[in-house]
């Protein structure tokens, strides 16, 4: 199988991992057990890789130099690496994915290999 990495966008912010504590405990509990309950089909399936929500706070490196950077709400929220047998197969697993419910969207894109 090969490697597909799977971004997620947009979605209610109000849930975004930086914002997920001011939530009420009834909707953020709901919306971590959607998360949890894809996740463990995708491990249970031998799926999943590896994958973390992201923050929104972090730096910016160019030639310039290093600059504290924040984020906009605009960007990746979070990733997961998972394994499939092809790009449609891997959009088919993200099509399952709790920020599709919540109107967010996700980018797919096959991972090369270092050689």
């Amino acid at each position: 199988m090969k490697k597909y990495m799977l971004a997620f966008f947009g979605g209610n912010v109000a849930l975004r991992y930086d914002n997920l504590e001011k939530a009420d405990k009834e909707v953020q509990q709901k919306h971590m057990a959607a998360w949890g309950e894809w996740m463990s089909e995708l491990m249970k399936a031998e799926r999943l890789e590896l994958g973390y929500p992201l923050k929104s706070d972090g730096k910016r490196i160019d030639p310039d130099g290093t600059h504290d950077y924040h984020f906009p709400d605009t960007t990746e929220g979070g990733f997961i690496v998972i394994k499939a047998e092809s790009l449609d197969q891997a959009a088919e697993i993200a099509r399952s994915s709790p920020i599709i419910k919540n109107g967010g969207y996700i980018l797919a894109r096959p991972c090369g290999e270092m050689k």
